[in-house]
């Protein structure tokens, strides 16, 4: 294999990005990164999220998307999210990926910490449908995360009040 073969930027690489930009985004509180993210037209579906947690709607288009994860959850608390078992199914200039991704919830301040223990770790499933568009950029249309499990406390990852 060739250095340019081992370098040379695919879809899967492009989608995968997509996502990543996604949540680190969140975890960083980087507002534009997580803008870049998404189309226009996103819808970001956490109706899968177990109700014990919080009942969500899901929110649709792309200021409304990044405006309200960035309130709820960027700014909000102190997160690190990971994606592993990723799948990717390219059609034309539309792409799937699934994955598994594990998030861990601390309230604002107290992530980094050792002295704070009180935490939300989730186990949750993406499914996301993704566009490329004129630029080439993978982008999110729709994303739905699914519970799969979760330990810990469920009041360590709420939304804050004021939020």
């Amino acid at each position: 294999m060739s250095l340019t073969e081992a370098t040379a930027y695919t879809d899967r690489d492009g989608i995968v990005d997509a996502v990543t930009r996604l949540v680190e985004g969140i975890d960083f509180g980087d507002e534009e990164l997580l803008r870049s993210a998404f189309t226009e037209d996103a819808v970001f579906d956490l109706g899968g999220i177990d109700h014990s947690i919080h009942v969500f709607e899901p929110y649709v288009g792309r200021e409304q998307v990044v405006e309200t994860l960035m309130r709820t959850v960027g700014t909000a608390m102190d997160t690190f999210h990971a994606l592993s078992n990723i799948r990717v199914w390219v059609e034309g200039d539309t792409a799937k990926l699934t994955c598994y991704l594990i998030g861990q919830h601390h309230r604002t301040g107290e992530g980094p910490s050792v002295d704070f223990q009180d935490h939300l770790l989730l186990g949750n499933r993406f499914e996301t449908d993704l566009v490329r568009d004129h630029d080439h950029v993978w982008l999110v249309r729709r994303n739905r995360i699914s519970s799969r499990w979760s330990v810990g406390n469920p009041a360590a990852g709420q939304i804050p009040v004021g939020h």
